[in-house]
């Protein structure tokens, strides 16, 4: 009987460590794809702002039916906030991109989402 119940402990306690990890694994997954989904949000508000600075005529700050010009600080009022930072990569007449770069790792790399902002469209591209 006593090396029944040692065996029965034994698996208990290797189910037990199996439980555990798959549920450590499940909680960074979630944390992965919460920030991915907050950046996304983030992102879309910059486009707005963005093509809000695109519409606006110069002589009132605007760009004037132009994206030159435009950097992070003229669409939030900081680089960073609790999700990741963000940075204008390129802005040239006809297009904005907006880089965010996450503050949660995923695998061995930053989360990276990158939105394409047109006159009239949107474009996100998941780098990481």
């Amino acid at each position: 009987m006593g090396q029944t119940q040692l065996l029965l402990a034994v698996l208990g306690l290797l189910l037990l460590g199996i439980a555990i990890s798959v549920g450590v694994q499940m909680f960074q997954a979630n944390a992965v794809e919460q920030t991915r989904n907050a950046i996304m949000n983030d992102l879309g508000n910059f486009a707005g702002r963005a093509r809000a600075y695109f519409w606006k005529p110069a002589h009132l700050g605007g760009g004037e039916k132009s994206f030159n010009g435009v950097t992070i600080r003229m669409l939030y009022p900081m680089t960073e906030n609790p999700n990741a930072r963000y940075y204008v990569e390129t802005a040239n007449d006809d297009e904005c991109t907006i880089v965010g770069v996450g503050k949660i790792v995923s695998g061995e790399d930053s989360i990276r989402i990158r939105i394409r902002v047109t006159e009239r469209r949107n474009i996100i591209e998941v780098i990481n």
